[in-house]
C-alpha cells in the first residue's frame, strides 16, 4: 500500500511539473531565435541559384556555426524526438537551409522532404545548393520532387523553369510530371494551357489524361467547351474517354449529357464505353442508346458495330438471338464476344446458347470456345473442335489444339487423336508423327 502512495505522487509531481518543462524548452527556443535573427542581419549567403529564380533572404547564422551547435545540443536533450522535429521544422519556416544541415547532423534525414517542400512554397533559392551536392544520393529524385512540388503549389512554371537546373533525363521527365500533377491539382486550366504548347509526347499524353481527371471534377462544362475546341486526333480521344470513364463511374445519364455537349465527331469512343456501362444493368436500354447515337449523330460504323458486339460480352443469349438483326462481319464480332463471355459455362449450356445459329456460325462459335479452352481444359477443346462442319478449320483447330495439349501431356493427347472420329487415318498418321517428334517435358529421357 505504501509503495502505491509513492508511485502515486510521483507521477503526480512529474504531470504537474511536465507543462513547466515544456514552456522552458520554448522559451530557450525563442531565444534562440532572436539570437539568430540578429546574426542574419549581417551575413548573406551567396548560393548558386537559376536566373529565373525569386530569392528571398533567410534569416542566417554566423559563420562559427556556434548557434548551429548550440540548437544540435539542445535537440539531443529533447525529452521527445516529436520536440525535435518540431524545433527543425519550426525552423525550416524562416531558415530552411539551417534546418536542413541541422537536420543532417542530428540524423533527422526523415525530415529532409518536409522541409525542402517548405522551402519551395516559401521560395528559398538558397536550398538549391544543398541539393545538388546530395545528387549521388539514391533520394535525389525524391529531394528534388519535394522542393519543385513546393514551388509548384505556389508558382509551378517557377518550378518548371527549375527542372533544367536540377535534373537530367530520365529523371527530369519523371520530375516534371510531377509538379504538373501538383499544379493541375489545385489548377487544372493552367496546367492544361501549359501542356497546349509543349511538344506530343508519350509523357505528355500521360500527363493530359491526369489533368484531365483534375479538370473534370474542378470545372466539368469548361473541360468539356476545351476539348470540344481541340482538332479530333489521339490525344483528344484519349481525354475524351478519360472523362467518359471518370463520368460513367459515378452515373451514366451524367456521362450521356456530357457527351451530348461536345463534337459530334468526338464522341465514337464515348458511345462506345457508355453503351458498356449501360449494358451491365439494362442490355436492352443499351442497344436503345447505340441506334439513337447512330441515327442522330452518324456514328462511326466501325464503332457502332464494335459497341453493338460489346454487349454481346455481358449479354450473350440475347444478342446470340438477334444477330440475324446485323451484317455478317458484326455476327461474328457478337459469336466472338458472346463465347467468351459463355467460357465458364457447361458444354451443354453452350451448345443450347449457340443452337439457332447457322451451321458458319456454329463453326465460329466453336473454334473461339476450343481456343479458349486448349490451355486450361484441352479434352474439352479437342471435343469442341470436332464439332465443327468445315473440314479444313476442323482440321486446323484440331491440330492447335492437340499441339499445345502435347506439350504437357503428349500420352493423353495421342490416345485422343487415335480415337477421334471426325479424322481419317492419314490425317490421324500425321498429326500422331508431327507429336512424337516434339521435344516437350513429357518425353524428355533424363540420365
Amino acid at each position: 500500500m505504501k509503495w502505491l502512495i509513492v508511485v502515486m505522487l510521483s507521477w503526480g509531481i512529474g504531470f504537474i511539473s511536465y507543462p513547466l518543462l515544456w514552456q522552458s524548452d520554448a522559451d530557450n527556443l525563442k531565444e534562440q531565435q532572436t539570437v539568430n535573427t540578429q546574426a542574419a542581419i549581417s551575413q548573406p549567403v551567396v548560393v548558386a541559384v537559376s536566373s529565373n529564380t525569386n530569392v528571398s533572404t533567410p534569416q542566417q547564422y554566423d559563420g562559427s556555426g556556434h548557434d548551429r551547435e548550440a540548437m544540435k545540443a539542445s535537440i539531443s536533450q529533447d525529452d521527445t524526438s516529436y520536440m525535435s522535429i518540431f524545433r527543425i521544422l519550426q525552423l525550416a519556416e524562416q531558415d530552411p537551409l539551417e534546418a536542413l544541415l541541422i537536420a543532417q547532423e542530428t540524423q533527422h534525414e526523415d525530415l529532409y522532404g518536409f522541409i525542402l517542400e517548405i522551402a519551395g512554397k516559401k521560395q528559398f533559392s538558397n536550398v538549391i545548393s544543398w541539393i545538388i551536392e546530395q545528387n549521388t544520393s539514391d533520394d535525389y529524385e525524391s529531394l528534388v520532387d519535394s522542393y519543385l512540388r513546393g514551388i509548384a503549389s505556389v508558382n509551378p512554371q517557377q518550378a518548371l523553369s527549375d527542372v533544367d537546373l536540377l535534373t537530367v533525363e530520365p529523371m527530369k521527365t519523371s520530375v516534371i510530371m510531377s509538379i504538373v500533377d501538383s499544379w493541375a491539382s489545385t489548377d487544372a486550366m493552367g496546367a492544361f494551357e501549359w501542356l497546349k504548347q509543349q511538344p506530343e509526347t508519350s509523357s505528355t499524353l500521360k500527363m493530359y489524361l491526369n489533368t484531365m481527371y483534375y479538370y473534370i471534377e474542378q470545372s466539368p462544362t469548361e473541360a468539356a467547351s476545351l476539348i470540344s475546341s481541340l482538332p479530333l486526333n489521339e490525344s483528344t480521344n484519349y481525354l475524351i474517354t478519360s472523362m467518359v470513364y471518370q463520368l460513367v463511374d459515378k452515373n451514366v445519364q451524367e456521362a450521356v449529357d456530357w457527351l451530348d455537349s461536345i463534337a459530334t465527331e468526338q464522341r465514337a469512343s464515348g458511345v462506345f464505353i457508355i453503351s458498356r456501362k449501360m449494358a451491365e444493368t439494362d442490355p436492352e436500354a443499351a442497344l436503345v442508346f447505340l441506334n439513337n447515337q447512330k441515327q442522330t449523330y452518324e456514328l462511326n460504323q466501325d464503332y457502332y458495330n464494335s459497341a453493338v458486339a460489346e454487349i454481346a460480352s455481358v449479354e450473350p443469349d440475347m444478342m446470340l438471338a438477334r444477330i440475324d438483326d446485323y451484317e455478317i462481319n458484326v455476327q461474328r464480332d457478337i459469336i466472338i464476344n458472346a463465347s467468351y463471355a459463355l467460357i465458364d459455362h457447361s458444354e451443354t449450356t453452350f451448345l443450347q446458347s449457340i443452337d439457332s445459329l447457322t451451321d458458319d456460325n456454329k463453326d465460329i462459335a466453336f473454334r473461339q470456345r476450343a481456343n479458349q479452352l486448349t490451355q486450361t481444359d484441352p479434352q474439352q477443346a479437342f471435343n469442341v473442335a470436332e464439332r465443327i462442319s468445315d473440314t479444313s478449320v476442323r482440321l486446323e483447330s484440331i491440330i492447335n489444339t492437340v499441339n499445345v495439349w502435347s506439350a504437357f501431356d503428349k500420352k493423353t493427347a495421342l490416345i485422343a487423336i487415335d480415337n477421334s472420329t471426325q479424322l481419317t487415318a492419314s490425317q490421324k498418321a500425321d498429326i500422331s508423327n508431327q507429336m512424337q517428334l516434339q521435344l516437350t517435358s513429357s518425353n524428355i529421357i533424363y540420365p
